[in-house]
């Protein structure tokens, strides 16, 4: 064999020996390049040829990491417990939790230290080779969503623009106490955003900016469900959604309870809503056909019955008000019916019933666009005609006609928590999946309970976006940092 054919045969076979070669554009930090490259962005899985057919999950490079996968975001910087990665990537039990089938598929499982160099990696923030932290720019700006997951007591925060789980946020007084965030509210200028707690004591208040815990309020233990501001943001009122309930009416600024109504005045208070001045509450009784109206100043408790010509009642299973909600006038409000599966409207001036609208199984929560005159109502146990093994839609109320002129029914199951982004024409929708015969996790949860998962819609075409995209157990409220 002549000298330059063999030199050239060798080196050939040489190259083809050698560890596949760093992408020069891949930008990650070279400890987890060298395993992502060389395990994972693979023929056949996760590079830019083949990641259609390996969950949707392209790990060539450190950009198209963060477009997650099919099932929503892999890797949430500082939170590896959260990352489903590596869950994946893991077959040490001491690391963390394994899942199966294990990566890479069918290969040589990752070292421990390997393991520990991505988990080491993901606590630091997932920076890359600059030390460039995802989503760490525009912090004052940045538009979020905001979702509360009861069974781990954690805040799943989505970035608006990429629709990706950009953090979790660790809620609660209590880290021995699973306290369930309830409700969360943003504040109107976006600085801020409260929790309320179904089994805990705290009203926390955090900066939007930061997502740190500015300052907590003990309210005392209850079933604290549902918080509404006030209209010029200085008070919050909180709901405890006991037999013998309460309201907590909270000073935001010095962050201290100034009043709680009690003694008697309520059953099961739920939903919350103000009047323009502020002086007026109305608030739903979880059970019977009534409403309750609280004149703040005396302070003076109306039982309102929803049913003309039949007297106010707590005997459950008759209309069993959920949620209600002020129209962008103040003129009429509107009351789901989770027994009767109805959405009442509601005259202010004369608190009776305009009109009673039909609505999917089990309505809940409802949120307001104020852009299109519209009201978005979810119903949990509505029965899905289009994907059927799915369950629950929401209904869009056009405000103008007072009618549903849409119906989602895209992959949720058992919606609840739902929210208006008017800035960007988008509706988010989250699923608790609580119902052990739902759709089956992609990943498990370190804490107990079913992971659920999250929807965004865009309002212009109406086509879901974002679809099943996965967060922590029991995702339950949102609300949106515009």
């Amino acid at each position: 064999m002549k000298p330059f054919l063999y030199l050239l045969l060798t080196s050939i076979f040489f190259a083809s020996c050698r560890p596949k070669k760093m992408e020069e554009n891949s930008h990650f930090p070279p400890e987890v390049q060298i395993i992502f490259t060389n395990k994972c962005a693979t023929a056949g899985c996760h590079n830019d040829k083949s990641f259609y057919n390996a969950g949707g999950l392209n790990m060539t490079t450190w950009e198209s990491l963060f477009k997650g996968s099919v099932n929503g975001t892999v890797v949430i910087p500082f939170a590896p417990s959260q990352s489903s990665i590596m869950q994946f990537v893991n077959t040490y039990v001491d690391l963390g939790l394994v899942t199966s089938p294990s990566m890479p598929l069918n290969g040589t499982p990752l070292s421990r230290n390997e393991v520990l160099s991505i988990r080491s990696w993901i606590e630091r923030g997932c920076p890359n080779a600059q030390g460039v932290i995802p989503f760490s720019d525009h912090a004052a700006t940045r538009g979020k969503a905001y979702i509360t997951n009861q069974g781990c007591d954690l805040v799943s925060v989505v970035d608006a623009a990429t629709g990706m789980v950009m953090r979790y946020v660790h809620v609660g007084h209590d880290p021995a106490l699973i306290e369930s965030p309830h409700d969360i509210k943003v504040s109107a200028d976006g600085n801020y955003w409260y929790v309320c707690f179904s089994n805990g004591s705290y009203f926390q208040k955090f900066d939007a900016t930061t997502d740190s815990l500015i300052r907590e309020v003990n309210i005392s233990i209850g079933k604290w469900s549902v918080i509404t501001l006030s209209n010029d943001q200085k008070t919050a009122f909180v709901s405890d959604l006991a037999n013998n309930g309460r309201l907590a009416e909270i000073n935001l600024s010095a962050m201290t309870l100034t009043k709680t109504y009690a003694s008697g005045l309520f059953s099961n208070p739920h939903g919350i809503a103000v009047t323009r001045t502020n002086d007026t509450l109305y608030v739903t009784s979880q059970y019977g056909n009534m409403i309750y109206r609280l004149i703040r100043s005396v302070p003076q408790v109306d039982n309102i019955s929803l049913q003309k010509g039949v007297a106010a009642t707590l005997n459950p299973g008759i209309l069993d008000p959920h949620e209600i909600v002020l129209s962008p006038d103040f003129k009429t409000y509107f009351v789901t019916c989770q027994a009767s599966n109805e959405l009442l409207v509601v005259d202010a001036g004369t608190d009776t019933v305009l009109k009673s609208i039909p609505m999917g199984n089990f309505p809940l929560d409802m949120t307001l666009s104020k852009k299109r005159n519209q009201l978005y109502v979810t119903c949990q146990e509505d029965t899905n005609p289009i994907f059927p093994f799915f369950k629950g839609s929401v209904k869009v109320v056009d405000l103008n006609t007072l009618t549903v002129i849409k119906t989602f029914y895209e992959k949720f199951y058992q919606p609840h928590g739902i929210a208006v982004d008017d800035s960007r024409d988008m509706l988010y929708v989250a699923s608790t999946n609580a119902n052990p015969t739902g759709p089956s996790p992609h990943h498990a949860s370190e804490c107990a309970g079913r992971i659920g998962y999250f929807h965004v819609i865009d309002l212009n075409t109406w086509l879901d976006i974002i679809t099943t995209s996965e967060l922590s157990v029991f995702p339950y409220s949102v609300d949106i940092r515009k």
